[in-house]
């Protein structure tokens, strides 16, 4: 089910490369495709490397030795889709959301929350699993962007607009990074890994077009 959101992205990342032709597309918009593109990247390495394995073209000692380590170069691969959706908060987008008053500080820690979730809902999936921690890397960067997610949704808005605009792409990405412990870890969890497969499938394919309505916005 997993390769519903790796398809769910490369779509996204298609649409968002078309829209994105002109040489005045925005940096912010750039770079949220390039992150979905790397997701697409990663989910279908995996893929292939699943159909390898089903094939049998691989001995036992190979596989013996991926089970070992529990990791995949599909895992950074979606680690670097967020470490993309990462940037495009931190810098720019965020010193124009949060001037670091005072007054704010009520939502820079109460966005907190997200992060904690994240990371909390892998290891407990990890736990009750049985999977291998090395997994649980890759929510490292999911875990920082939902961060931004949830504090630029729940802060105030500002003079120029920016955070009202953007609040619908921010709900999405906060909803994608919330299901990613469940999609990257939860196989075993049958129907729920399929609807949180789906769910965030849909988000993924909303959220190119979210942001290319912020920016187009935020840019007026």
């Amino acid at each position: 089910m997993q390769s519903l959101v790796g398809i769910a992205a490369l779509l996204a990342a298609a649409w968002g490369i078309a829209a994105g032709r002109s040489a005045s597309t925005p940096l912010f918009f750039r770079i949220v495709t390039y992150g979905l593109a790397c997701y697409a990247l990663g989910t279908g390495y995996e893929l292939l490397r699943d159909a390898v394995i089903a094939s049998g073209a691989l001995g036992s000692d190979a596989l013996g030795g991926l089970s070992a380590t529990g990791f995949s170069i599909g895992l950074v691969g979606r680690a670097g889709a967020f470490f993309f959706l990462f940037s495009s908060y931190f810098g720019a987008l965020d010193s124009l959301a949060d001037g670091r008053e005072p007054e704010l500080a009520r939502y820079r820690l109460g966005a907190l929350v997200a992060p904690v979730a994240v990371v909390g809902l892998g290891a407990w999936l990890s736990a009750l699993l049985g999977l291998r921690p090395v997994a649980l890397l890759a929510l490292v960067p999911v875990a920082a962007t939902s961060y931004y997610a949830l504090k630029h949704l729940a802060m105030p808005d500002v003079e120029m607009g920016i955070i009202r605009v953007m609040r619908p792409y921010n709900a999405c990405v906060l909803l994608i990074c919330l299901l990613q412990p469940v999609t990257l870890l939860g196989a075993g969890l049958g129907l729920a890994h399929g609807a949180a497969c789906a769910l965030a499938a849909a988000a993924v394919l909303a959220v190119m077009q979210l942001a290319r309505d912020g920016v187009s916005k935020w840019f007026l």
